[in-house]
């Protein structure tokens, strides 16, 4: 960690005074409080500079509290998502050899060889002087859900964090009166980047309770916040569960803004319908990147499918995959250059360096190329240079000898109109190469009339090559702890089926 956070810190929430800081169902706590018991919990943790405390508990107050505490004393604070194996937990232990873990009172823990506390209300503490660190010492680590691997640890640099919350503020036009609503966990990149705003940026968070679509109505009409920050599966939940989000005041909320995937139609157009007032954000950006691209709000009805623009201090290209640039529409690899860029992997040298390289449009023979972030997310831009996704480079089939993407047939599928959720996967077949198997959940009715509805749909608007030709439906999709459709387990699901046919 770095005095840079900490002193940033200490000079927004010092601004603000007693205005409140954070509301979480009926608990409130102001800006002046937020700093006493972060100056607390500094002095109550056993941290020396460089050390790391790692944090495994849902989003809350005290949560928030214990995060700069960690930077007062020098130390790293380690994100684990709060509903992750406790493999998961145990495994950033031992990566980052934890001197302290923090896990909400009730949670039960595997052995661990680290001292373990528990997330309480801390008395006030005095005020601390970090270590004189810049802003290039790690300010956090944030460790993925290790869907298709061992977690990993997502180094990023102080002054990153830092810059970054002032880059998010101007492209997405906050105001210094936002208030900012966020069910999304912190220890998921978004809801990190949340929680940064307060930190350092000052601005004040409602966080849902209970968790899920119905903690959020509350919240929207309890608390009147103006920003509302989500990711796809939380606008579906919220609009095609049992929450009364239509029979509440939404009036506040004059922002939504999504990262993580592509919002499907159906659902970007019911949000809309319900917060007519509210201008939606679409975003773009990877836990190693901070935030990559913010499409301009005035663009979100036109262009729904582009994630817009580099934000400012970086830029995004599209690679061949001979490391030339990519023309306007070609597909190729998205690479992020410039402000926002991870310092790499926590102990972790070999998947760094996959992901970590040196610029290919490095044009400077003077200096050495400086490191850029290969996505391994697939896209084009188009003639006005904004950006369009199309999938992981991880994720392409190939089906009937074509290359396929997941996610295109999945948005089409979602267009019929008779879908809640649905998932592309894909198992081996010794004709077709790659056959596709769609796994859907429907919001009620006829399970067989929808699938004969979606097939005849699926011939209407797909070449024979992407149509599915299996379709699962099941209650609702899997997800990993941050909330993300679990590709890998629909794809063992596929692949069982067939081996217990």
């Amino acid at each position: 960690m770095s005095a840079t956070l900490w002193n940033r810190f200490l000079a927004r929430a010092g601004s603000r005074g007693g205005d409140v800081a954070l509301r979480h169902g009926t608990r409130e706590l102001g800006f002046d409080g937020l700093i006493a018991q972060a100056c607390g919990w500094a002095g109550a943790l056993p941290l020396r500079p460089g050390d790391r405390a790692v944090i495994a508990a849902p989003n809350g107050v005290d949560l928030a509290c214990a995060v700069p505490g960690i930077w007062a004393c020098g130390a790293i604070p380690v994100f684990v998502n709060a509903d992750a194996p406790d493999a998961h937990l145990r495994h950033a232990v031992q990566t980052t050899e934890a001197a302290v873990v923090l896990v909400a009172p009730d949670r039960t823990l595997p052995d661990l060889p680290t001292p373990v506390l528990p997330l309480a209300p801390m008395a006030a503490g005095a005020p601390r002087v970090p270590p004189d660190q810049d802003g290039r010492a790690p300010g956090s680590i944030v460790f993925t859900s290790g869907s298709t691997g061992a977690p990993k640890g997502v180094v990023q640099a102080a002054g990153t964090l830092a810059r970054g919350v002032d880059r998010v503020a101007a492209t997405l036009g906050y105001r210094a009166d936002d208030t900012i609503l966020c069910p999304i966990p912190f220890a998921f990149d978004y809801g990190w980047g949340q929680l940064l705003s307060l930190l350092l940026g000052g601005l004040p968070l409602v966080l849902p309770e209970p968790r899920g679509a119905m903690g959020l109505c509350d919240a929207l009409a309890r608390h009147r916040p103006t920003v509302m920050a989500g990711v796809p599966a939380v606008f579906a939940d919220l609009l095609t569960g049992l929450a009364p989000i239509r029979d509440i005041d939404r009036s506040s909320v004059r922002l939504i803004t999504n990262t993580g995937s592509r919002i499907p139609d159906p659902v970007r157009e019911e949000l809309i319908r319900l917060f007519p007032q509210a201008a939606l954000s679409l975003n773009y950006g990877l836990t190693e990147t901070y935030r990559s691209a913010s499409l301009p709000v005035h663009l979100a009805q036109t262009h729904p499918t582009s994630v817009g623009h580099a934000l400012p201090g970086s830029s995004l290209v599209v690679l061949r995959p001979d490391g030339t640039e990519a023309a306007p529409g070609e597909e190729g690899e998205v690479i992020h250059r410039g402000e926002g860029a991870f310092l790499g992997y926590w102990n972790d040298p070999e998947r760094t360096a996959r992901v970590l390289r040196p610029d290919p449009l490095w044009s400077d023979p003077a200096k050495p190329a400086p490191l850029v972030v290969f996505t391994g997310d697939l896209g084009h831009k188009d003639a006005q240079g904004l950006l369009y996704l199309h999938g992981r480079r991880d994720r392409q089939m190939k089906s009937m000898g074509v290359r396929v993407s997941p996610d295109e047939v999945e948005m089409l599928l979602l267009s019929s109109g008779v879908l809640r959720e649905a998932a592309v996967v894909a198992r081996p077949h010794d004709m077709l190469g790659d056959l596709i198997v769609a796994m859907v959940s429907l919001p009620d009715g006829d399970p067989q009339a929808a699938i004969k509805t979606l097939k005849r749909h699926a011939r209407d608007t797909m070449s024979p090559y992407m149509q599915p030709r299996e379709y699962r439906v099941l209650p609702h999709l899997p997800r990993n702890p941050n909330g993300k459709v679990d590709y890998p387990a629909l794809t063992r699901l596929a692949a069982s089926d067939v081996q217990n046919g």
